[in-house]
């Protein structure tokens, strides 16, 4: 019994649109959501040139394309609206269409009656090419701008942005267009407490900035600053993304620069204050030795080893403070590595710990200061060395990047360390050693970026971390000629 009402009423559905579509006075069109074309009257065969061609769909040109979903979702929440579109004809002609609509919400079909605008005098058909050109002409240039533009309606749903904010959002515009104003900060991290500020500040002043961070690339931050202001006029929300990037990363450079003028203002006062004291004590302490008893021995020994490690203090200080050697070699940095990890083996293998090196055959030259960079070179490989409590394999690895980078990778099996250590290491005095200074990475960080190069960390905990220095290989000028054996030649660069 059931089923005969469904067939029936379904029944009186199809002859009721069946009814209005023979009887109405202008063109019909039963359309599903995607424009397909699901019923017709004669008149809109006649009038649109309806056949086989059209392959059951509406064709619209890009601006009625990008429009109609949000018509089909107005529709459906209102059921009834008017709108015009810019129809293709089976004859390729376009014509620009009024469609008032109704929304059929059982069969899920759209009712629209349609009325063709004629372009000579009707007013529609200008208000709606100024509409649409400027609103392109607007996106076009707002593509051309350096900065993410978002618009949100007074419905707080996005409705089009740029291309540039797709590209700070790491979203395509179809997984943005229509969502709520808060999925702009989806892809980024903030407290939520800055959150609600911005959005008590949009409401209360139509105005909000608000300053993000995109860390979904490891040891590579991306800042941005989201601004958005209330258009009364238009009813909307304009939100532009700037990125800050350089310039909060030239901040920190300042910054860091600052705090190693600092310890090289304090190692020099600590240097007079210290250096002739110390050697003094030193020598009695030497003195002392001659004489003393077994345990007087025990005892100066320990002042002994502490007096060298207020030295390393010392000289590590003055190395930092050190202002840049601007007089460079032409460094074969394969040779220079190879001795270093020489210097350094029988060290390591009283540790337990075993150097390797991996070294695809190559024949570049870097500009560099060779004795600072094998202190940076020994400093790296001796912090690989040390996180290795029970022994293991330091490995190091030289390759050629894009053919104008030489990257330098020293990757221990150490403990690894957490993104807050990460991003303190290279603060003077900062050290998660014991007995360490914290002075030894910010001298690495600091000679590294004298000769224009970069230093990337990489990290797991329990498993290990990798260092990765990467300078910029030399290339010769055409009518440049140097001997064979560039190192022994002295050939200097000013």
């Amino acid at each position: 019994m059931k089923g005969s009402v469904k067939n029936l009423e379904q029944n009186n559905i199809t002859q009721c649109f069946d009814n209005v579509l023979k009887n109405s006075l202008s063109p019909i069109f039963i359309l599903s959501s995607s424009r397909k074309i699901l019923q017709v009257n004669d008149l809109a065969i006649k009038q649109f040139n309806i056949n086989l061609a059209y392959n059951g769909f509406l064709v619209m040109d890009e601006p009625s394309n990008l429009k109609w979903p949000h018509f089909v979702k107005h529709l459906k929440y209102i059921k009834e609206a008017e709108e015009t579109f810019y129809i293709r004809t089976a004859t390729n002609e376009y014509k620009l269409v009024q469609f008032k609509c109704h929304y059929h919400v059982k069969n899920e079909e759209i009712v629209a009656h349609a009325t063709i605008l004629n372009h000579n005098d009707d007013s529609a058909y200008d208000l709606y090419f100024k509409q649409t050109n400027y609103r392109f002409t607007l996106f076009s240039a707002y593509d051309k701008l350096p900065h993410g533009i978002i618009l949100t309606n007074a419905n707080d749903t996005i409705f089009d942005l740029n291309n540039y904010a797709e590209m700070y959002l790491k979203k395509e515009k179809a997984q943005l267009l229509d969502n709520a104003h808060k999925s702009i900060f989806e892809s980024f991290s903030l407290k939520n407490s800055d959150l609600s500020t911005y959005f008590s500040n949009l409401t209360e002043e139509q105005f909000a900035t608000i300053h993000v961070v995109d860390k979904s690339q490891p040891n590579k931050p991306l800042y941005y600053e989201i601004s958005s202001a209330y258009d009364n006029k238009r009813n909307l929300i304009v939100t532009t993304i700037h990125d800050e990037t350089e310039k909060i990363e030239l901040q920190q450079k300042v910054e860091h620069q600052q705090s190693l003028n600092v310890v090289g203002q304090m190692a020099a006062s600590i240097a007079h204050e210290i250096r002739n004291p110390l050697t003094s004590l030193k020598g009695f302490t030497d003195l002392l030795k001659v004489d003393a008893t077994e345990e007087a021995q025990m005892y100066l020994s320990v002042i002994d080893s502490e007096l060298q490690r207020m030295d390393q203090i010392l000289s590590e200080l003055l190395m930092l403070s050190k202002p840049a050697n601007n007089r460079l070699e032409l460094l074969e940095f394969d040779k220079l590595v190879q001795h270093v990890i020489d210097f350094m083996m029988p060290d390591a293998l009283m540790k337990n710990v075993m150097i390797q090196l991996v070294s695809s055959p190559m024949n570049v030259l870097i500009e560099g200061n060779e004795n600072r960079l094998k202190q940076v070179v020994m400093n790296l490989i001796k912090n690989a060395i040390e996180s290795m409590y029970n022994g293991g394999t330091v490995l190091v690895e030289m390759r050629v990047n894009s053919g104008s980078l030489l990257e330098l990778s020293i990757t221990d099996e150490g403990s690894g360390m957490t993104s807050d250590t990460i991003e303190n290491l290279f603060q003077p005095f900062y050290t998660t050693k014991t007995t360490g200074t914290g002075l030894g990475l910010p001298f690495v960080k600091k000679v590294i970026e004298e000769h224009d190069g970069e230093i990337v960390i990489e990290s797991e905990l329990k498993k290990g971390t990798r260092f990765s220095l990467h300078l910029p290989i030399h290339t010769f000028d055409p009518l440049e000629s140097l001997d064979s054996n560039i190192k022994n030649s002295n050939y200097l660069v000013t």
